[in-house]
């Protein structure tokens, strides 16, 4: 019996056909360069701030002030995109007090490739502890470059249907922060409160979910001091992302260590499980050996792990 299709029916199959070929075109590329760059991908990971890109689109961008205090951001994109690119906010991470908006020239290959497929990666700043402990404000900051991002949406050719954002340790932690909580909330530079905060989704490296569950005693000691000072407690019913679990949160990946002493693998189970009640759509990817700072981490480890974060961010994307 010869069944007719519709016209219709076969233009939807071909566009479907058209966007999985599109897909894996790019993720192929993707491989190839991680590939290249699989033997120092392990070495990379845990010593991120070595030799940092030279080639950056527009550099230290100032996106607030605050008490004389100037912060900026890093912009590595293709100036001649035809249509608006989506945008990866990248936050670095490094127990809150240390660090720096820099990315290493050891995968300035891929970042080129994400311009080439037509995203904007930013990466931004945000005010590091000194004497006290400065939650509140570092996580306006991380949220104000969100806002920043929809104020110049037009300025700098961004789609800011497609925001997503990724940090490490405590970058994920404000990362978390900034997505998960209301617009209304964590208001910094009063000339951006009227824009939106929202993501489309959240990439969590080793981020502390809950704050009272870290493990101070094997942590910079300076980092310690300044959290034993204060009650952690109260912290951590203040500043952990755990706390803000609600309805209708960003596409979150969840990736973790069972192998992690400084931030409990468990704190991100407890995450993902209360996320999944609320009907959320997150994902928890398990690492085996690796520590904290991604050491012990294997060439097919961080190999599978590059290849998921970018199979995320196109998925995410597409």
């Amino acid at each position: 019996m010869n069944i007719k299709k519709s016209p219709l029916i076969i233009i939807i199959i071909i566009l479907i056909l058209v966007i999985i070929s599109v897909t894996n075109i790019k993720k192929f590329k993707f491989l190839v360069e991680i590939i290249k760059l699989s033997d120092s991908l392990p070495t990379i990971s845990n010593d991120f701030y070595n030799e940092p890109i030279e080639n950056i689109t527009y550099k230290d961008l100032v996106f607030k002030k605050r008490d004389n205090k100037e912060l900026t951001l890093d912009i590595y994109t293709n100036k001649e995109a035809n249509e608006a690119t989506p945008v990866i906010i990248y936050v670095f991470g490094n127990g809150w007090m240390y660090g720096d908006k820099v990315i290493p020239s050891a995968i300035e290959s891929i970042i080129d490739l994400l311009k080439d497929e037509g995203y904007a990666v930013i990466s931004t700043s945000y005010e590091l502890m000194d004497d006290e402990v400065i939650l509140e404000e570092q996580i306006s900051d991380v949220k104000d470059t969100i806002r920043w991002v929809y104020k110049n949406k037009d300025k700098y050719n961004f789609d800011v249907n497609n925001i997503g954002i990724i940090g490490p340790s405590a970058g994920a932690q404000l990362s978390m922060m900034a997505a998960f909580s209301q617009d209304d909330e964590f208001i910094g530079d009063k000339s951006l409160k009227s824009y939106s905060s929202e993501v489309k989704y959240i990439i969590d490296l080793f981020g502390p979910a809950r704050l009272s569950k870290v493990n101070l005693s094997v942590g910079p000691e300076e980092v310690v001091e300044r959290f034993s000072d204060n009650d952690i407690e109260e912290l951590s019913k203040e500043f952990s992302p755990i706390e803000y679990v609600r309805e209708g949160l960003p596409d979150t990946l969840i990736i973790h260590s069972l192998k992690d002493n400084i931030v409990p693998y468990e704190t991100s189970v407890e995450l993902y499980e209360a996320a999944l009640k609320y009907n959320n759509n997150f994902e928890l990817y398990t690492l085996q050996d690796c520590t904290h700072y991604l050491e012990n981490l294997s060439n097919t480890e961080a190999l599978n792990l590059y290849m998921k974060i970018v199979d995320y961010i196109l998925s995410k994307t597409s």
